[in-house]
């Protein structure tokens, strides 16, 4: 069994032991009436050793606690989920304040980011003055240790600054496929602190926003690839689609970390000179054309060969654009927009 696993169970189990707890308290005081529950309070009181009236009012403030949490945690979610919605409905007033959909996704996350601190910050001042401590106070405590944190962490200040100037500036965007320090990824969050980066091979990579000296753009997403083999009888070429399809799919299946969906075939097509050919189309990730050059050019060539298929002069030629279409496909954004 998993740790995760035996964390949930262990949770389950307090859980339920908490309610089994509760729920005896509660059939215990109701068949005791009020005497019983004035002999619960004092066994309380006598266990913490302190009287009744004070275990009663400090309990309420405990509850009164919690519940400013789980009310700071129910409205995150609600901001949090209301952002996606407006977001997924592509509202037009969004286009008019913020500019293109991917600009409203980055300053909507960062939105999300700095009302997290926020609330939060703001909740523990409020279950803070619940046992005493000054709200202002606690106000006046912070800004303190702002400033000290101020000199303190310069790296820290500079990370926010840096951040505010990417957004502002539009340097990038959630969504937009980047290269950074050698990284290429989709960017899935850009916040106060950090940019999170989402790799071809899955994984998500997270840069302090001073440590981001440079970063390469690529406007229209991943590349789109176009193999032609020529083929020297065309009563052949439904022969030679089919090995071709066979070995894009096999790529894809090898290669799903680089390879963007299962590569088509288009079929037999003639040039004006006579010559034949059968072409391939697939998209991969940027700078990954090794994937197409060292491993799925030998491969045609060698299986071409091995069914007597003859390729003229060996020719296979690989070409790369961008794809006509400006937005990403949906596949590529793992984070904030596929969170339902």
């Amino acid at each position: 069994m998993s740790r995760e696993r035996k964390r949930r169970g262990r949770m389950t189990l307090g859980a339920g032991l908490l309610l089994v707890g509760g729920w005896t308290a509660a059939a215990a005081q109701e068949s005791l009436g009020a005497s019983g529950q004035h002999h619960w309070t004092r066994f309380l009181a006598w266990l913490f050793q302190i009287s009744s009236e004070d275990l009663e009012r400090k309990l309420w403030r405990v509850a009164i606690a919690l519940g400013i949490l789980v009310g700071a945690k129910i409205f995150m979610d609600l901001v949090q989920w209301g952002s996606r919605r407006l977001i997924q409905a592509r509202w037009p007033l969004l286009s008019v304040l913020f500019g293109d959909r991917q600009r409203s996704v980055t300053l909507l996350a960062l939105f999300i980011s700095v009302a997290r601190y926020v609330v939060y910050f703001s909740a523990l001042g409020y279950m803070l003055s619940q046992f005493g401590i000054d709200y202002r106070a606690y106000m006046a405590s912070l800004s303190l240790v702002g400033i000290a944190l101020g000199f303190g962490s310069q790296g820290l200040v500079q990370d926010v600054v840096t951040g505010f100037f990417i957004l502002f500036e539009d340097q990038f965007s959630v969504g937009d496929m980047v290269e950074i320090g050698g990284q290429v990824g989709v960017v899935e969050e850009i916040g106060l602190r950090t940019v999170r980066l989402r790799n071809y091979y899955g994984a998500q990579v997270i840069f302090s926003n001073r440590n981001i000296p440079m970063v390469g753009k690529y406007l229209k997403g991943a590349f789109e690839v176009g193999v032609d083999v020529a083929v020297a009888d065309p009563e052949k070429g439904e022969q030679a689609a089919q090995l071709l399809g066979q070995l894009g799919t096999e790529l894809e299946r090898q290669f799903r970390e680089v390879v963007i969906g299962v590569p088509k075939v288009e079929g037999l097509l003639r040039l004006e000179t006579g010559e034949c050919f059968v072409r391939l189309r697939a998209r991969i990730w940027p700078a990954q054309q090794w994937v197409i050059d060292d491993q799925l050019v030998p491969r045609i060539q060698e299986l071409f060969a091995r069914e007597g298929l003859e390729i003229p002069g060996n020719r296979v030629v690989a070409f790369y654009h961008f794809p006509e279409e400006e937005e990403l496909p949906q596949t590529l954004f793992p984070g904030f927009l596929r969170r339902d």
